[in-house]
């Protein structure tokens, strides 16, 4: 049996508007499950009973934000790529891929029914998403063709924690948007969201040998970053709505080697297609509700358009555990926020996970 599957079965970890606006009109997606993103209303239903719960029948606020507006095709654009994960991981699983094979019956009915709960939950928050925008009047989002860079179980599960570790920082992001465009009410949505990945986000952590709880207060994060991150996984040239949403796409970040609990130099490439490390460039980290941590980057190589470089990772000075976010940066700030680091970033996000 997988280690991951054997700690959740040996530690008994349990699983997990007015009426709605007509769905849109999307058309079914062949790479995604249940008629996403525009299930018919027996789909749907079926969605609800593997969720064990229903989309909101609140009545919806009667205006939104240019900022909520945003938010909701970040929310939506995220979801669709999280369905089309999980889809794929439930795939190899229940067709017994290499990789995905598990040597207890018991651990594999029990991975498969908390993740089928998980993809039909995100599906949900798919529809949520994409509904609000058709209530206002906006063109929802529609999916791309994706690519996972995972092998086996074990690397799908490792993968699984960490979007979700970002997408928990950026639901941060989206409350406080919310708040500041007066979306009060979306702003509760998410909150609830918000609650639903940590209890996913947990379950991967125990399925790694980890302690549930990762942090006191999570990393935040920026929509910025996320929207960047979750272009990694797309098929270049296959996402419908990329242009739609107003979001900056950064160069790519790699963390070549990830660092371990103790202060260290580390090695990452990036992309420089306009050669800025020429002049000095920064790496600034993003970690708890702390303020930016800055560092000078040293360049070691440059091969075309990507910079080898590196650059101090200061954990044991900042308790630097949990999510980490890595951006270079053009300038060294100082940064108040994750916002400010965003709005000066050449290349990110780096994701870096200690604990």
């Amino acid at each position: 049996m997988h280690f991951l599957a054997a700690a959740a079965v040996l530690l008994g970890v349990a699983s997990f508007a007015s009426a709605a606006p007509t769905p849109p009109r999307l058309g079914r997606h062949k790479g995604l499950p249940d008629g996403m993103p525009n299930p018919s209303p027996s789909e749907l239903e079926q969605i609800q009973l593997r969720a064990h719960g229903a989309l909101p029948n609140t009545p919806p606020p009667p205006s939104i934000s240019n900022e909520g507006i945003t938010n909701l095709k970040l929310i939506a654009f995220n979801e669709l790529f999280e369905v089309a994960f999980f889809s794929e991981l439930i795939a190899n699983i229940s067709k017994n891929v290499e990789g995905y094979r598990f040597s207890s019956a018991d651990g594999r009915d029990f991975v498969l029914e908390a993740l089928q709960a998980i993809l039909a939950q995100e599906e949900l928050h798919a529809i949520s998403a994409n509904n609000g925008l058709v209530h206002f009047n906006v063109k929802p989002i529609e999916p791309c063709q994706y690519r996972f860079p995972v092998h086996n179980f074990d690397s799908a599960i490792v993968l699984a924690s960490t979007f979700t570790d970002l997408v928990l920082g950026t639901l941060q992001d989206v409350v406080e948007r919310f708040a500041i465009g007066r979306d009060f009410d979306l702003a509760r949505e998410i909150a609830s969201v918000i609650g639903q990945e940590g209890e996913q986000q947990g379950w991967y952590r125990v399925m790694q040998g980890k302690i549930p709880s990762e942090l006191p207060f999570l990393t935040t994060s920026d929509l910025n970053f996320a929207f960047t991150a979750i272009q990694s996984f797309t098929v270049p040239g296959s996402c419908p709505s990329l242009d739609e949403i107003p979001l900056r796409t950064f160069e790519p970040l790699n963390i070549t080697a990830p660092p371990g609990p103790h202060t260290q130099n580390i090695r990452f490439s990036f992309g420089d297609p306009n050669h800025e490390a020429d002049h000095q460039l920064w790496l600034t980290y993003i970690n708890q509700l702390n303020l930016p941590i800055v560092e000078p980057l040293r360049v070691v190589t440059r091969k075309g358009d990507t910079v080898i470089a590196e650059a101090l990772f200061p954990y044991e000075e900042h308790e630097m555990n949990g999510l980490t976010i890595a951006a270079v940066t053009r300038t060294k700030g100082p940064f108040g926020n994750a916002y400010t680091v965003a709005k000066w970033t050449l290349a990110g996000p780096g994701l870096i996970i200690v604990n």
